[in-house]
C-alpha cells in the first residue's frame, strides 16, 4: 500500500489515480493521520439503483410501491385567474 500526503497527492494526482486504477491501494494522510483510501472499486461494490432501493425497502427505511408502473402521464390542472407565482410576488410586496 502506498502512503501519500495531501500536498503530494494534489501535486501528482494523475499518477496516484493511475496507481489506484491498476489495483494498488493509495492511503492519503494529513499530518501522518490517514484520512482516505483510494482503491479501485470491486465488482460487487457498485450497486444499481434497483439494488439500493431494494436494500432500503428491506431495512424499512422506504415503502415500496403498491402497484408497479408504468404510471399515467401527469396532466396539469387548468385554473382560472392569476398564476400562483404572480400571486406570491404580489403578496411579498
Amino acid at each position: 500500500m502506498i502512503q501519500v500526503g495531501v500536498r503530494q497527492l494534489r501535486n501528482a494526482l494523475t499518477r496516484y489515480l493511475r496507481l489506484a486504477e491498476e489495483g494498488q491501494p493509495v492511503l492519503v494522510t494529513r499530518s501522518k493521520q490517514p484520512i482516505v483510501l483510494l482503491q479501485k472499486p470491486g465488482r460487487t461494490s457498485a450497486q444499481t439503483e434497483e439494488e439500493i432501493v431494494a436494500g432500503l425497502i428491506a431495512e424499512g427505511k422506504l415503502i415500496g410501491p403498491v402497484k408497479p408502473g408504468p404510471f399515467k402521464p401527469f396532466k396539469p390542472i387548468k385554473m382560472r385567474g392569476k398564476p400562483l407565482s404572480r400571486m406570491i410576488i404580489e403578496d411579498r410586496r
